[in-house]
């Protein structure tokens, strides 16, 4: 995890960066000559983290394969099992944290440019990444995992997961007051937002919200305090409202350079790779007859819409062959030019929803925020109005309706509309168990109630820092002990 970076791969550097300049007026901004790698400009650093961590946080294995089939959502077809690869184990980890150490050396060539607004946006981006990478793994390195140069810490110290946290939330708080609309231009390595000032702090201020109430069951009070703050002071802390505020990177569909999903499936005519839905997601779609299950995922062979079910016997399951089990919808796995959903905003409106329902704020409409999430999602998702209508007076998604509580609603809608944020849609069953998964793989499912507790640590980590806790515990290769907010019982 070293501090800066090594400028005699900027070629491979310039190269990240210069993916999004391809026939735009940037090109010639961005493809800085790496025989010439002297003066890298900040903003071709940060460019170059976003693309290393939405390449790997979206991409095949940890957006579909892992945390996309822990979290219910989708599956792999003859491969289902959780397969254990300690190369790919090492290269998530490893790619994280180069992310990271892109955004710590951005910060700080911006800070040597005079950029405080490019400097605050590549806090922002750190921030953003630790949260997934503690999320995932638990205690992690942090404070000390960028100082190499500066103090030579070869083997950073792990941080307990409260930590980080509370690191996280304090930079992101510090990273909304830096940003200032007169201020530096960020340039060409912005690929979400392009330079849009008031769209970071947005997503600043909406990823503390979403840090904040996953936290809400571990550390009640410290929730409540950020998410007061931040909801009942709109204008010093503004968030995602509708879908257009969403952080998506949107890719330039050209070369190789295009959407990671799309690139590992294949084109939209001939859809045959193993990596499908779930029937998890499927099911609860059906059950509630909600308009983008067309949109998430394509009917089967016999026109039928059917997700992969794991559990015991999955293999020999006549519904888990190629023939029967719906592909991913176009929108999310076959277009070139797709995206990779940092956040949206649909998500903001049922953390509110969620707060207000159990009091962490006060004084606000659970049920509009709740309803107004549906709303942005499915607009997001090209349904209409009059069909968005239809679908808030669903049994089962209407206010007060059904046979579960409104809590259960807003967590499950937020779920659902976490498709493709993988890692985030996981985070969410682990801490809440709606909708609840007890359908565990077949190879684990004697020993297991639920799909992985948490990534396994690498082995590269295990071995070469010397910092690595003594008393981590890890079974069966992905469980191991709960993460620090997972306050569930009885699950193992």
């Amino acid at each position: 995890m070293k501090h800066k970076i090594t400028y005699k791969f900027f070629g491979l550097l310039a190269a990240s960066a210069v993916l999004f300049a391809s026939c735009t007026e940037d090109w010639n901004e961005m493809n800085t000559n790496p025989n010439q790698p002297s003066e890298v400009p900040a903003s071709n650093v940060l460019g170059a983290g976003m693309t290393v961590v939405a390449g790997q946080l979206f991409g095949e294995r940890i957006g579909i394969y892992y945390a996309g089939t822990w979290s219910g959502q989708l599956a792999a077809i003859g491969a289902g099992d959780y397969e254990f690869r300690v190369d790919i184990n090492n290269s998530q980890w490893d790619n994280l944290y180069r992310g990271m150490a892109y955004f710590v050396d951005a910060a700080e060539i911006a800070r040597e440019e005079g950029n405080q607004n490019l400097e605050a946006v590549a806090q922002i981006m750190k921030a953003y990444t630790a949260h997934q990478v503690t999320d995932m793994w638990g205690d992690i390195p942090y404070t000390e995992a960028f100082l190499l140069d500066e103090e030579g810490i070869l083997s950073p110290k792990f941080d307990s997961q409260a930590e980080v946290y509370e690191k996280i939330l304090a930079e992101l708080e510090e990273a909304n007051t830096m940003l200032d609309p007169d201020g530096g231009a960020l340039g060409v390595g912005d690929f979400i937002y392009h330079g849009d000032i008031q769209s970071w702090k947005k997503f600043a201020n909406s990823i503390r919200l979403r840090v904040a109430m996953r936290m809400s069951s571990v550390a009640p009070q410290e929730a409540a305090a950020v998410l007061n703050q931040i909801i009942e002071n709109p204008a010093t802390y503004p968030v995602f409202e509708d879908h257009e505020d969403n952080a998506y990177l949107y890719w330039p569909g050209v070369s190789s350079n295009i959407e990671p999903w799309r690139q590992r499936l294949g084109v939209p005519t001939n859809k045959t790779d193993q990596y499908r839905t779930n029937n998890e997601l499927i099911q609860t779609l059906k059950d509630l007859d909600d308009p983008r299950l067309p949109v998430y995922a394509d009917e089967n062979e016999n026109g039928v819409f059917n997700g992969y079910k794991m559990g015991i016997g999955q293999t020999s399951d006549p519904m888990n062959t190629q023939a029967n089990v719906s592909h991913i919808g176009d929108r999310f796995g076959y277009d070139d030019m797709g995206f990779s959903p940092f956040m949206n905003a649909a998500q903001v409106w049922f953390i509110k929803a969620e707060a207000f329902e159990r009091n962490l704020v006060s004084g606000g409409n659970s049920q509009e925020a709740y309803e107004t999430g549906i709303t942005v999602s499915l607009e997001e998702n090209g349904i209409s109005q009059e069909m968005i209508n239809q679908y808030l007076q669903n049994p089962g998604v209407a206010w007060d309706s059904g046979s579960t509580t409104n809590l259960e609603k807003i967590r499950l809608q937020n779920w659902i509309a976490l498709f493709k944020q993988s890692v985030e849609a996981w985070a969410e069953v682990r801490r809440t168990d709606v909708p609840l998964l007890d359908d565990v793989s077949n190879d684990y499912a004697a020993n297991h109630n639920r799909p992985p507790l948490r990534m396994a640590y690498p082995a590269n980590e295990i071995a070469h820092n010397q910092s690595f806790p003594s008393d981590i515990v890890e079974e069966d290769i992905f469980y191991g002990i709960q993460v620090w907010w997972d306050t569930r019982t009885g699950v193992e």
